[in-house]
C-alpha cells in the first residue's frame, strides 16, 4: 500500500511540474507588502498550497480541538472518585 501512495504521489508531483511548465506567461500581483511577478503556474501552485495549509489549520481548529475538548470532558466525568 505505501508503494502505491508513493507512485500516487509521484504521479501528482509531475501534473504539477508540467501544468507549471505549460503556463509560463508572468503575471503581476499586487499585495499589501508590494508587487512580485511570478509565472502564472507557479502562482496557481502556490495559491492552491496556501489554500490547502489555511483549509487544514480551519479543519483542525473547527474539528480536531472540539473533539480534544470533548474527550476531556468526558475523561473527567468517568475519572474515578467522582460521582
Amino acid at each position: 500500500m505505501r508503494w502505491l501512495a508513493k507512485i500516487a504521489l509521484v504521479i501528482v508531483l509531475l501534473v504539477v511540474v508540467v501544468f507549471a511548465a505549460f503556463n509560463s506567461s508572468l503575471v503581476e500581483i499586487d499585495g499589501v507588502a508590494g508587487t512580485v511577478h511570478l509565472p502564472l503556474g507557479v502562482a496557481l501552485v502556490a495559491f492552491f498550497a496556501v489554500g490547502c495549509l489555511v483549509g487544514s489549520v480551519g479543519l483542525y481548529l473547527a474539528v480536531v480541538l472540539r473533539l480534544k475538548r470533548e474527550l476531556r470532558q468526558a475523561r473527567r466525568a468517568t475519572a474515578p472518585g467522582q460521582g
